[in-house]
C-alpha cells in the first residue's frame, strides 16, 4: 500500500461521508467525494473549486487528471444550467478540452460561462466555455455543448445544493452497518484502489480503465457503479472521458504528452460494464492522433473521441 495509516484514514472518512451525502438527490458521489465546491453561480459566469488533497493528487501533489475532467464536464453543465430550472436534467453533446502542459498543482479552480439556450432547434442547445487554473497557472481550456433532454424514465431529478437543491453534506454520517450494497460496493472498490494504487495515486487505481495494447492500439475496461455514477445512475460524463483518454495514451506510449481531445456523447454510459476501444489514426515522429470509442455492454456507441498526443522536448531531444 502507497498511503500511511492517516492518509488511509482519511480517504475513508471522506468516502464515508461522501456515500452519506450521495443519499440526498442532486448532487452525486464523486462530486462529494472530490469536494466539487461552489464560489459564484451567476447566469455572468460560475466557479468552482477543488482542494488539492491525498484523495486526489498523486505523491507529487499533481491533481489526477480524471478530477481535472470532472470538474470541467461539471462547471461547463453548470454555466448551462444557471438559465434553466433546477430540477430539470442537463446532457453534454460534445467538449473540447486543451491541456497546457502546466503541472495541475495547487487547489483546482475551474471557472465557465455560457450564453443560454438556442431557439433555433428542437430540442435548444447551449454553448460555453471555461478554464480550470491550478496554484494559480491554466492547466486546462475547454468548451462543449449541453442540452436539456427529459429524465430517464422513472427517475425523478432534482437540483444541484448550489441551485437550492438538498445539501447532502448535512446530513448524518453513515455508520458501515448501514450501508447498502451499492454503497459497500463503493468500499470495497476503494479499498483495493488504496492497495494497489502506484505513486500514491488514487483516482487512477479507483476511475481508470483496466487498459491493454492491441495490434490497432489499445482496449479498456472501466467498471460502471456508484463511484463514477451521475445521478440518473450513468456514468459522469468527465469520467467517461477520462476513461478514453486513459486508453488512448495506452495506444500510443511513445507519444506521452496528452495536448487535446474532443469528445461527443453518442449515448448514456449505463450497464455493468464500459468497453474502451482505441485506433490509432496517425503515428508521427513528433504528433500522434488517436480514435476511442466506448461502447456499454451491448455494444452500444457510448462515446466517441479523437485525441492529440504529442512526444515531450526532452523526448525529442
Amino acid at each position: 500500500m502507497s498511503f500511511n495509516p492517516q492518509v488511509c484514514d482519511f480517504i475513508r472518512r471522506h468516502v464515508l461521508r461522501a456515500i452519506s451525502s450521495n443519499r440526498a438527490p442532486g448532487m452525486h458521489f464523486a462530486g462529494y467525494f472530490l469536494g466539487f465546491t461552489p464560489r459564484r453561480y451567476q447566469t455572468g459566469g460560475v466557479e468552482f473549486t477543488v482542494e488539492a488533497a491525498p484523495h486526489c493528487t498523486a505523491a507529487n501533489g499533481v491533481v489526477n487528471r480524471a478530477a481535472l475532467l470532472f470538474a470541467a464536464d461539471m462547471t461547463l453543465a453548470a454555466a448551462n444550467r444557471v438559465f434553466l430550472d433546477p430540477n430539470v436534467r442537463t446532457a453534454t453533446l460534445m467538449i473540447r478540452v486543451e491541456f497546457t502542459g502546466e503541472p495541475a498543482r495547487g487547489t483546482l479552480e475551474a471557472s465557465g460561462r455560457g450564453n443560454g439556450f438556442s431557439p433555433h432547434t428542437a430540442l435548444p442547445e447551449s454553448v460555453c466555455a471555461g478554464r480550470i487554473v491550478c496554484g494559480g497557472r491554466e492547466v486546462m481550456r475547454m468548451s462543449g455543448t449541453w442540452v436539456s433532454p427529459p429524465a430517464p424514465k422513472g427517475v425523478i431529478t432534482r437540483g444541484l445544493p448550489w441551485e437550492g437543491g438538498e445539501d447532502g453534506a448535512q446530513l448524518p454520517l453513515l455508520k458501515k452497518r448501514d450501508l447498502d450494497a451499492a454503497e459497500k460496493e463503493v468500499i470495497r472498490r476503494v479499498e483495493k484502489a488504496m492497495r494497489v494504487a502506484k505513486n500514491g495515486d488514487l483516482l487512477a487505481s479507483l476511475w481508470n480503465p483496466v487498459v491493454k495494447r492491441t495490434a490497432q492500439g489499445a482496449s479498456g475496461r472501466l467498471p460502471v457503479g456508484m463511484h463514477v455514477g451521475n445521478r440518473v445512475g450513468h456514468v459522469q460524463g468527465g469520467l467517461l472521458l477520462n476513461a478514453a483518454l486513459a486508453t488512448a495514451e495506452a495506444a500510443v506510449p511513445e507519444h506521452p504528452v496528452l495536448t487535446g481531445a474532443s469528445a461527443w456523447y453518442i449515448s448514456p454510459g449505463q450497464g455493468k460494464v464500459i468497453n474502451a476501444k482505441s485506433t490509432i489514426l496517425q503515428s508521427g515522429r513528433n504528433i500522434a492522433v488517436v480514435r476511442t470509442e466506448l461502447f456499454n455492454a451491448g455494444r452500444k456507441l457510448v462515446l466517441e473521441v479523437v485525441s492529440n498526443h504529442a512526444v515531450g522536448v526532452r523526448d525529442a531531444s
